[in-house]
């Protein structure tokens, strides 16, 4: 026990200050004074092994069923997933997710998925001596304002994955400078965004792999990122990006796949530059304003396995050139103005059993004849298999679909889970009165809640008065029955909370005007029209019913849940997602009221975080 008291003060002096004392210090310390690592011989690696385990104790105790200011307080949080000997007189290299090099210091730490929450520690820096992997992906976790000083000291890192976690700073971090070794960055769907700090990427020399995707940085794809030597993959979908899609232009034909998908591009052709991308596998430029027709020069990518071009509005027919592509997997195009017929060469590659061409998607129950096709407009997901309709593989259409003049319904409105109320139902408008939503406009002040409360309408995530949608019908005690969507989220009185449709059930209390209504049977309709209003209270007043402008993106939940965890309302995130859409509607109304909707009469504000948050 002296032995190890002596090495805890050696240690205790060594390590940096910290500014407060937390409770999970205290923890650290008690446990490596009461269990000593068992490596080293002498003081100095006795010293050293104390340091890594006081160092990893702390990350144990700082997130094991630990909250913060991103998670909701929830009974069930108990810590991690699995936490097989951690904190136990095991050794360090013992502990779940740890790999030691051949002197047993921690070399890659993957603790992926295991519901890590609280505040991750900077004492985990300490660890940096020999520490190359990092995956603490899929996290609560995070760190506030605090700063993430501790990614400065890991000099040796070739692998940091930090997405859909919690990490909090304003712009790039200028720690990220110092990792000079990294191949692979994934830092998506966290709230590291602004348009700053890009001079951290200037020294990153050695990366490969690079993901910012779902953050929100409002600027051009940063000079930085694109004069990496060595960089493969890039991933910037739905990241507020803005300017030309000709930064291809300054990008090594060392890249082989980019996903540029959902951002503020200026509207123009797919740009020339594209095609001295030589080595290209995969191609993602959906919801880019992209206008022109196909150009005949994707034949000559004879690499490119994947091609995303959906939602945009490119024109013509599909040229023949893309039948020579030999190596192509998937070919999406649906949702643009493209008219003709699929080339006899794609259709030949499709049906061949030695071609790989297993996806082949366009508006093929409308402008485009493709009897080749197996999947038309929105009705199913695609992957270099094959495609999909609610997990069923997809044959060719065979020329059947579109033919019977009938329009088929789709779930929602066909737009994935649909976050659309039904065209019979009604809105009350400020000066106005009981208008239906159908004659909703931008601008309109319409009823949110109780009978005195009033929201601007600024926008229509969905409005399409041709599409037939299948709807949930809600009939309560007295009023008219609401038709929603079943994804889509609405006020449960007795649930204290915004849920989705498909979970409410008979005798659930509904709000209506302040008072209580009780819902006393549920059908399943088909509407022709589908409306979608946002107002900028999040919230609105259809048939007299309380509801949510928004839909939850985890089939039935009302929470967003990562590993398990319960992390935060749907509306409260989805309303937080959209703010950067009210405050340029807010400041700009005349440019607002004239937003432009997909084919599918889906708004090109609302279309690309619907399929990022899917993706």
């Amino acid at each position: 026990m002296m032995k190890s008291m002596t090495i805890l003060f050696s240690l205790l002096n060594i390590l940096p200050a910290v500014t407060s004392q937390a409770q999970y210090l205290y923890d650290a310390t008690e446990f490596i004074a009461n269990n000593p690592s068992p490596y080293g011989s002498t003081a100095f690696n006795s010293i050293a092994y104390a340091a890594q385990r006081y160092a990893m104790s702390c990350l144990y105790f700082a997130t094991y069923a630990q909250t913060n200011e991103y998670m909701i307080e929830e009974d069930n949080y108990d810590g991690w997933d699995d936490s097989d000997n951690w904190v136990t007189d095991k050794g360090v290299c013992e502990w779940y997710g740890v790999t030691c090099d051949e002197n047993n210091f921690v070399r890659e730490l993957d603790l992926s998925g295991n519901n890590l929450g609280g505040t991750f520690p900077n004492e985990v820096s300490v660890i940096a001596s020999a520490l190359e992997y990092l995956d603490i992906s899929n996290n609560p976790t995070g760190s506030f304002l605090s700063g993430m000083f501790w990614l400065g000291q890991m000099t040796k890192l070739t692998h940091l994955d930090i997405h859909n976690t919690n990490f909090d700073h304003a712009g790039i971090p200028p720690y990220f400078g110092n990792l000079v070794n990294l191949k692979h960055l994934d830092i998506s769907s966290t709230y590291i965004w602004y348009y700053k700090g890009w001079d951290a990427f200037s020294t990153m020399i050695n990366l490969e792999w690079l993901d910012l995707s779902v953050n929100y940085y409002e600027g051009e794809v940063p000079t930085q990122i694109l004069n990496l030597p060595k960089l493969k993959n890039l991933y910037i979908f739905d990241s507020y990006f803005s300017g030309s899609l000709d930064f291809m232009d300054q990008m090594s034909d060392t890249v082989i796949e980019i996903w540029a998908d959902l951002n503020w591009f200026e509207p123009g052709p797919i740009p020339s530059s594209l095609f001295s991308l030589t080595n290209l596998k995969g191609l993602s430029l959906t919801s880019c304003q992209l206008t022109g027709t196909i150009p005949t020069e994707f034949g000559n990518l004879d690499k490119l396995e994947s091609v995303w071009l959906f939602n945009n509005t490119l024109t013509d027919s599909i040229p023949t050139e893309i039948g020579d592509m030999e190596n192509l997997k998937l070919f999406q195009t649906e949702d643009n103005m493209l008219t003709g017929t699929m080339p006899e060469s794609v259709c030949t590659n499709f049906e061949s059993d030695v071609h790989p061409l297993s996806a082949l998607a366009t508006d093929c129950l409308t402008e485009v004849e493709c009897d080749c096709c197996n999947c038309c407009e929105f009705e199913c997901d695609c992957d270099k298999d094959g495609c999909y309709v609610d997990g069923v593989p997809q044959d060719p259409i065979n020329g059947d679909s579109g033919d019977s003049g009938e329009d088929t319904p789709a779930p929602g409105g066909g737009f994935g889970g649909g976050f659309c109320f039904s065209g019979e139902t009604t809105v009350n408008v400020f000066d106005k009165g009981i208008v239906a939503i159908a004659d909703l406009e931008i601008g309109d002040e319409v009823q949110v809640g109780n009978k005195d409360e009033y929201s601007r309408v600024y926008s229509f995530g969905h409005y399409n008065k041709d599409t037939t949608g299948e709807f949930l019908q809600i009939h309560t005690s007295n009023t008219k029955p609401l038709e929603l969507s079943k994804d889509h989220m609405i006020y449960v009185q007795n649930k204290e909370a915004f849920v989705p449709a498909s979970t409410v059930t008979v005798g659930d209390k509904l709000l209506s005007n302040n008072n209580n209504v009780e819902v006393t049977k549920i059908d399943t309709v088909t509407r022709k029209g589908v409306f979608a209003p946002f107002t900028e209270s999040g919230t609105i007043s259809v048939n007299g019913i309380m509801a949510s402008n928004y839909i939850t993106m985890q089939d039935d939940r009302n929470k967003l849940t990562i590993a398990g965890v319960p992390i935060a309302s749907m509306q409260r995130i989805a309303h937080s997602f959209t703010l950067p859409h009210r405050l340029i509607c807010n400041n700009n109304k005349e440019f607002c009221s004239n937003e432009t909707y997909s084919s599918s009469g889906i708004s090109h504000w609302v279309y690309g975080p619907y399929l990022a948050s899917k993706w």
